[in-house]
């Protein structure tokens, strides 16, 4: 296996997956390389991320070398994200999920009158700034924001775990929309600037009463990609689709589907301690 610093991560990520500081942050896992595969161990589970870290890569190859992996580490239970449903012998797929992520190069981002005007109407009741800080309002809103939500327990807990992975990345960057009327806090985003040419936009966090300020999150939107082609990006991973509503919403600023997204769950297709506990 190969040092984490023997891969040229600056130069090739290009999904957030791929930045130790995000995964690990809300995982608790140790991030490894196996040539130009990442990967995260933790107890009892492998996850790998099926993304190489090069941009010459096959569907074939990335089978094939995730099979490899697993072979050699044995895990007891395996998560992959890849862009391409996969087949791991030796174990059953237990869960399957599939998405895309979607990508916006940034010299190309979408200008219309329609846009204009939401981004217009928005500016009367909010203004948006950059903030290092992330204090117990921003806090109280992600709570509010997961209740609203109605997430399950995994996937709050993820939520919950925000505030670590800020205080982990050095890269991640809070733009946050006040009420011009009482400075409260009207919603925020969350990106990580990436340590190469990609920026990710990861979270956009909002209470219930935003949705009665329309163009809010084209404001904050418009505010974060400007300050991110500052810092030099030439494109920001906009996340997986995740639903028809916020797949437009990216698209209407010029992102495009950029790769597919199977995330899947495995486990072992034949355990002994079931075996022998029968009966």
């Amino acid at each position: 296996m190969s040092s984490i610093n023997k891969i040229p991560l600056a130069t090739w990520a290009y999904v957030p997956e791929h930045i130790p500081d995000y995964f690990c942050a809300f995982s608790d896992a140790e991030h490894n390389l196996d040539e130009d595969i990442i990967y995260y161990s933790q107890p009892g589970l492998v996850s790998i991320i099926g993304y190489p870290l090069s941009s010459d890569f096959s569907i074939t190859g990335i089978e094939n070398h995730v099979a490899s992996l697993v072979a050699r580490l044995k895990p007891g239970s395996v998560k992959t994200i890849s862009p391409e449903e996969l087949n791991i012998p030796g174990y059953r797929c237990k869960d399957i999920q599939n998405d895309y992520y979607s990508c916006l190069e940034l010299d190309k981002v979408a200008e219309n009158v329609k846009l204009r005007n939401m981004l217009k109407r928005a500016s009367r009741d909010v203004y948006v700034s950059s903030t290092d800080a992330f204090t117990k309002e921003h806090l109280l809103l992600l709570s509010e924001f997961i209740r609203i939500k109605g997430f399950d327990r995994d996937k709050a807990t993820f939520f919950h775990r925000l505030p670590d992975y800020l205080a982990r990345c050095e890269r991640s960057m809070i733009f946050e929309a006040r009420l011009h009327r009482d400075n409260s806090l009207a919603g925020y985003n969350v990106f990580d600037q990436g340590p190469g040419e990609y920026g990710f936009y990861l979270f956009n966090i909002y209470p219930e009463k935003s949705g009665r300020i329309p163009g809010l999150n084209d404001l904050l939107l418009e505010f974060a990609l400007n300050e991110i082609k500052s810092r030099g990006k030439r494109f920001v991973n906009m996340g997986l689709g995740v639903s028809p509503g916020i797949e437009r919403f990216k698209a209407k600023w010029g992102a495009a589907r950029f790769l597919p997204y199977y995330y899947q769950y495995f486990e072992p297709a034949f355990r002994w301690k079931t075996f022998f506990s029968r009966g």
